[in-house]
């Protein structure tokens, strides 16, 4: 029986998918530590449900950071779900703050997600917040 609903739902899955679902992308950011509320709160513009932010330090040498002028060693990696449709939008902007933000720098790019289990984990992921309501109450 638990069979057949799962089966039933991939094909529920599959027919949306054919008629216009929304593709998804995870979007990595790296930058310094002390820039990363600002990137996820520029991020939350774009209808980001779910980002996480992890904390790490840099590689580089000393000699090589004094070399490069870099201010900051330690890094954050903000992880990000983002609509395929803003992919380019999004790479925009950060492109821009990383060049116009004093020490905004980093590194951005995306990978796309193939698959994701539970049609309410793909509306949350996708902020469809008023198919997920009306579906709650039906």
């Amino acid at each position: 029986m638990a069979r057949k609903k799962t089966n039933q739902l991939a094909q529920e899955v599959n027919k949306k998918a054919d008629s216009g679902i929304k593709k998804l992308k995870i979007l990595f950011t790296i930058v310094n530590r002390s820039k990363a509320l600002f990137f996820v709160d520029l991020l939350e513009e774009y209808e980001v449900n779910m980002q996480m932010v992890l904390y790490g330090k840099g590689t580089a040498s000393e000699e090589m950071l004094k070399k490069l002028v870099v201010p900051e060693v330690e890094k954050a990696v903000i992880i990000s779900v983002i609509k395929a449709e803003n992919e380019k939008e999004i790479l925009e902007t950060i492109e821009e703050k990383f060049e116009k933000v004093k020490f905004g720098k980093g590194i951005a790019y995306t990978v796309p997600m193939k698959s994701i289990i539970g049609v309410s984990i793909y509306r949350f992921l996708c902020n469809e917040r008023s198919s997920m309501e009306g579906r709650n109450n039906g």
